[in-house]
């Protein structure tokens, strides 16, 4: 590996993780076959976490302290200072296993993608995986059509790495947005061109410690993609063959978005969101139980499971 200038810039946002960091540096510093900077942004902690990755003193770890400004402003920051062509995400309670860059880089080497993902461990799941092993890994030219066909939420921050320059061409993560701002970029990027899914299940997501992000004031924030879906294809920023399908997907993240408030007791809100912002056409099934919530009855007949599926 060389000394010079870094390929991979790992970019860590940093904020009151003292009980996980020095692992996910770890796991990030032990990286193989991967000339990679860690670049990690502490966002104002104020826990003990940026004493520890100091102490750390660990090679190639550039420190970034800046006042709280959220996980996009961070990210976002990090992106700026990096030097390396690609970009690799992970946040400061995840891990890699220690092929995981060589991996989605030598999937890269002989491919005109912009981005890769791998497949991801859920701590919910036991350590299960985010998406089923019988997915092969592939060249994916439609983004929102294998999200639909995989759960709705194929890609782990953790689990993504993306050329630098095609993540300023986009207009990096969206600021002063708690929760879905991760999908939108991805969203975003998926129309500038294709991506890798590598079936290798090398990134960790502790998804059962991270708590459930909303908007200020504890409401329930309308998915951002969805919200600017039609601005980008008036905006001629969708290529044609996209625009069905991404308008399928924003639609699934409007039903998402009425589960949500169903889940919390909003069922009047939820009801005007199906009514008027989601299409039967594209998710019958969903539209009919989410609908079917919204009455006494409904509730009882579609009750959500543990899981947060909804089932008779």
């Amino acid at each position: 590996m060389t000394r010079g200038r870094p390929f991979v810039s790992a970019i860590i946002p940093l904020y009151n993780k003292a009980d996980s960091i020095l692992e996910t540096l770890a796991s990030a510093a032990g990286q193989t076959d991967a000339d990679v900077e860690i670049i990690v942004v502490d966002d104002g902690s104020t826990d003990r976490s940026m004493e520890l990755v100091k102490a750390a003193a660990i090679p190639r770890v550039r420190l970034i302290r800046q006042a709280n400004a959220g996980v996009s402003g961070a990210r976002n920051r990090g992106i700026a200072a990096a030097e390396g062509k690609w970009i690799a995400f992970l946040d400061a309670d995840d891990l890699w296993s220690r092929d995981h860059l060589a991996s989605l880089l030598n999937a890269l080497a002989s491919s005109s993608a912009i981005a890769a993902f791998s497949n991801s461990r859920l701590e919910s799941r036991n350590g299960g995986p985010l998406i089923g092993p019988e997915v092969r890994a592939q060249k994916i030219d439609d983004f929102f059509s294998f999200a639909l066909s995989n759960g709705g939420y194929p890609i782990g921050t953790s689990a993504m790495i993306a050329l630098k320059d095609e993540l300023f061409t986009v207009g990096l993560f969206a600021e002063g947005v708690p929760t879905g701002e991760d999908i939108d970029m991805w969203c975003r990027l998926a129309c500038r061109g294709p991506f890798l899914y590598d079936g290798s299940l090398s990134a960790t997501y502790n998804d059962a410690r991270s708590p459930t992000r909303r908007s200020e004031g504890g409401k329930i924030r309308r998915p951002i993609f969805s919200e600017r879906f039609p601005e980008l294809v008036l905006a001629g920023m969708v290529p044609p063959a996209l625009i069905e399908s991404g308008r399928r997907y924003a639609n699934f993240l409007m039903l998402e978005y009425a589960r949500q408030l169903l889940d919390c007791g909003h069922y009047r809100e939820a009801r005007a969101v199906l009514l008027n912002d989601c299409v039967f056409n594209h998710d019958s099934r969903r539209f009919v139980k989410r609908l079917a919530r919204t009455t006494t009855l409904g509730r009882i007949l579609f009750r959500p499971a543990r899981n947060g599926a909804e089932g008779l």
